[in-house]
C-alpha cells in the first residue's frame, strides 16, 4: 500500500484522460476496433480494482498501458489463434527480462513493450535469429554456419532485420540512434 493514494474521483478522472489514447494503443496491438474497445473496457476494470496498488508519484499511462499489454496477451492465448504477427513466446520474455550486453541493452524498461510488440511481428525464424545473435551472443560465424551460408551474407540479413525492427519501434514512439 503506498503512503499517498488519489480519492475515487481523482482516480476516475485520470481513468477517463487516458481513454481515448488507451484505446488507440490497444487498436495498434489489435488490429481491431471492436476487440480495442472490448479491452480497454475490461482494462479499466482492472485500474479501478488495482487503484489502491497505484503509486500517486508515478505515471498512471505507464502504469495503465502496461495492464492493457498484459490484457492483449491474454486475450491472444484464450483466443488460441496463431496469427502471422503474434507476440513472442515465454521464450523470449525470459530472454528478454535479463539481457545481455549488445542488443536488448539499448531499451529502457520503458520501451520494452514496444520491443516486444515488435518482435512479435516478425517472423519466429527472423526474431530467433535475432534474439540469437544479440540476446545469447552467438558468433556470426556459428550462426552462418547453421543458416547455411556465408558470414557476410547473414550480416546483411540481420542488418535488414535490424533496419525493420528498429522501424517499427520508430512508429512506437521509440528513438533509437544508430544501427
Amino acid at each position: 500500500m503506498k503512503n499517498q493514494q488519489l480519492d475515487d474521483a481523482d482516480f476516475e478522472s485520470l481513468l477517463q484522460g487516458i481513454r481515448p489514447r488507451l484505446v488507440g494503443y490497444l487498436l495498434s496491438l489489435t488490429s481491431s476496433l471492436a476487440a480495442a474497445e472490448d479491452l480497454a473496457q475490461e482494462t479499466a476494470v482492472i485500474l479501478w480494482r488495482k487503484r489502491a496498488e497505484f503509486d500517486p508519484s508515478g505515471s498512471f499511462p505507464a502504469w495503465a498501458f502496461r495492464i492493457a499489454f498484459l490484457q492483449v496477451m491474454n486475450f491472444r492465448r484464450k483466443e488460441g489463434r496463431r496469427l502471422s504477427h503474434e507476440l513472442p513466446g515465454e521464450e523470449t520474455f525470459r530472454r528478454l527480462e535479463a539481457p545481455d550486453p549488445g542488443f536488448v541493452d539499448i531499451f529502457s524498461s520503458a520501451s520494452r513493450d514496444a520491443l516486444l510488440y515488435c518482435l512479435g511481428k516478425m517472423r519466429e525464424a527472423q526474431r530467433e535469429l535475432l534474439l540469437r545473435r544479440y540476446s545469447d551472443g552467438t558468433s556470426l560465424e556459428e550462426l552462418s554456419l547453421e543458416e547455411g551460408t556465408n558470414p557476410n551474407a547473414l550480416a546483411q540479413k540481420i542488418f535488414r532485420l535490424k533496419k525493420g525492427l528498429f522501424a517499427c519501434l520508430r512508429k512506437q514512439g521509440v528513438v533509437i540512434k544508430q544501427l
